[in-house]
């Protein structure tokens, strides 16, 4: 085996470490030195000792954004067979389009059995981990340039210390588990429907992966890597450039009122703007923001982002998260997660209204095939 495919292979654990556990490696305990030897002994015969009953499984506690692990998922019961729009989709260079949006939010409206009732519970879940993660992107904001600025695109895969210290920098910018897990864990979420959300995320990554190997050839391997590494930092990527499109429009009072004085922050007054509707436009004028948004110094430019956060109505509530749209046109469901129907009693009067369900779970029945 080739020297820089062992160290793509080492690559792969550490790549795999950063994006499925909590801590980069475990160390094993030392071994312990051997017993000294003992003169032979026969211990004389015990009684046969009656089994103790089992005493009965304590219930766990369901865990939130910071307990549990990225579930590998056991698709045997899941309704994967339901026709669902699925998420890997060509672009027009034939190659499968990466989403921008995070893709267990994407999920969501694939999925077949979450409905618009269960939006009411997940959207105050988004709102308060899209906070958190603002946290951490802005606390760790030298990390998230570094990695960003080509740190990720331009590694050496045969160079194990590179990749270790770039696995280290990944570290304090992924959270802990998925969005789908974490509402999984919460119990927001049932078995079905947060197995089910789980399945159509991996099946698009996959779908991704596989592309790779196939269109890098020889160089597959280690395009995969630079895949997984830049896709574990995806929604951190999300919260900063939120951050960005929610600054730009008011970076003029930001930096006034976090009292910043330098030429760059005065620079970067001068890209303050309403971001256009045109999806384009707004990446284009983004990306030009961020360019003069990190000629700042550090601490500036985490001075502006702080501030930001503390001037809005609600400082925990991103005005960039949308509220999540879960349908499409196979799920045939109303506002309110209910059916197209109405039960009458024999004298015609409307027992159960359009729009309201008695499915506790907000499971939606498989859709039809037309």
């Amino acid at each position: 085996m080739k020297t820089t495919h062992k160290a793509i292979l080492i690559a792969c654990g550490l790549t795999l470490a950063v994006s499925t556990s909590t801590t980069i490696a475990q160390v094993a305990p030392p071994p312990t030195e051997p017993a000294k030897k003992q003169p032979a002994y026969t211990p004389p015969a015990k009684p046969t000792p009656t089994p103790a009953a089992k005493p009965a499984a304590k219930p766990q506690p369901k865990q939130g954004m910071t307990g549990g692990k990225r579930g590998t998922g056991d698709v045997s019961s899941l309704p994967t067979e339901v026709p669902y729009p699925k998420l890997a989709q060509p672009g027009t260079d034939g190659r499968i389009v990466r989403l921008r949006q995070l893709p267990d939010i994407a999920a969501m409206k694939s999925n077949p059995n979450i409905g618009p009732k269960s939006v009411e519970k997940i959207m105050p879940v988004v709102y308060a981990r899209r906070y958190r993660i603002e946290i951490m992107v802005t606390d760790n904001l030298d990390l998230y340039w570094g990695l960003t600025d080509g740190l990720i695109e331009n590694m050496n895969m045969a160079d194990i210390n590179q990749m270790g210290r770039i696995a280290g920098m990944l570290k304090p910018l992924v959270p802990e588990t998925t969005l789908s897990q974490q509402l999984l864990n919460m119990g927001i979420l049932t078995r079905v429907q947060g197995g089910m959300n789980q399945f159509i995320v991996r099946e698009y990554k996959k779908a991704i992966t596989d592309e790779i190997q196939v269109l890098d050839a020889e160089n597959g391997l280690e395009e995969v890597m630079r895949f997984v590494l830049d896709d574990s930092i995806h929604e951190s990527r999300i919260a900063y450039k939120g951050m960005l499109a929610e600054s730009i429009t008011q970076i003029g009072s930001l930096v006034e009122a976090a009292g910043i004085t330098s030429d760059a922050a005065q620079t970067l007054v001068t890209f303050e703007k309403t971001l256009s509707s045109d999806p384009q436009q707004q990446l284009a004028d983004l990306e030009e923001y961020d360019k003069a948004f990190r000629k700042l110094s550090l601490d500036d430019a985490i001075s502006i982002l702080e501030t930001m956060r503390s001037l809005r109505k609600f400082p925990e509530i991103s005005p960039t998260v949308g509220k999540i749209n879960v349908l499409h046109s196979r799920k045939k469901v109303m506002e309110g997660n209910g059916f197209q129907v109405e039960v009458k009693d024999k004298d015609g009067k409307v027992l159960k209204k359009a729009g309201e369900t008695n499915n506790p779970a907000d499971e939606i029945p498989e859709p039809s095939n037309d």
